[in-house]
């Protein structure tokens, strides 16, 4: 089987945004809808919260679909930028997005399904076997565990997107069998790049705020009983500006993870793109 040089695709994200920066930041822009959606359903979100003090169930109603809602944007925004990536940087909603989105999905599920049953497990083990210190380091170890199999499993499947926008059709475990051999090399792969994307993605965004907080600018939204007035404080300038510069970085933090699968998918498959920046020459 062919192979792939470890550093090269730990750094294939930041290689295309010095090779192409223009067009990888401008790519990275597409993050801005995942972080506009979650600007209104906070306002939504705290409209029907007030509103539903004396009402908690309505209150988790409201809750669960924002949440529903944030997370189907932030996964269309994904499918989008690694459809992108694959495809040679043309960004645009059609077939490849479709099915991405749909393999994001099932993704997501199939790790919630694992990580909540592992979870589950050592839970139930805890409370009816052990008692004291011993139910608390159970249910720790149970969680830990869940989270590195979660992890294990999303890096062989990390290789379903490119090969899914390749092949024009889904998939999903064909990435499994291509990982076989590669399993551990990839697993380092995806961790590392996970952490930079969650350094850009999450360390960024908070210095963002602390940077406008520093301006002595407001970018805070507001509540009113109105439900369309308090919407009018997403489009005030200053929140567009977060909004966008946000969603710049949560972006750049997907293609950072997004960039990496598509090259070792070259390589292992032997695909005549030698080089992973060239997918925007």
């Amino acid at each position: 089987m062919r192979d792939f040089a470890f550093g090269r695709a730990v750094l294939a994200g930041w290689d295309l945004l010095r090779r192409r920066p223009l067009a990888t930041l401008a790519l990275a822009l597409v993050g801005a809808a995942a972080t506009l959606a979650g600007r209104v359903t906070a306002v939504v979100s705290s409209h029907f919260a007030v509103a539903a003090l004396s009402q908690p169930s309505s209150l988790v109603a409201a809750n669960t679909a924002t949440t529903l809602v944030d997370m189907l944007a932030f996964l269309l925004v994904l499918s989008v930028i690694a459809a992108a990536v694959s495809r040679g940087g043309r960004a645009r909603f059609g077939g490849d997005e479709v099915r991405l989105f749909i393999l994001s999905l099932l993704a997501f599920v199939a790790l919630g399904v694992v990580l909540l049953a592992v979870g589950l497990g050592g839970g139930v083990t805890a409370v009816v076997e052990t008692n004291g210190i011993w139910k608390d380091v159970v249910m720790f170890a149970a969680l830990a565990l869940g989270v590195i199999l979660v992890l294990a499993l999303a890096s062989r499947l990390s290789l379903a997107g490119p090969m899914t926008v390749q092949d024009g059709r889904l998939r999903f475990m064909a990435s499994w069998r291509l990982t076989r051999e590669r399993q551990w090399k990839i697993f380092g792969v995806f961790l590392v790049t996970l952490l930079m994307a969650g350094l850009v993605g999450g360390l960024g965004s908070f210095l963002l705020v602390m940077a406008i907080a520093a301006l002595g600018l407001d970018a805070s939204l507001i509540y009113d009983p109105s439900l369309a007035v308090a919407l009018t404080a997403v489009v005030r300038s200053i929140v567009l500006v977060h909004v966008l510069l946000q969603g710049l970085l949560v972006g750049l933090a997907v293609i950072l993870q997004a960039a990496p699968a598509a090259l070792i998918r070259q390589h292992l498959i032997g695909d005549p793109v030698a080089d992973q920046a060239a997918v925007f020459d």
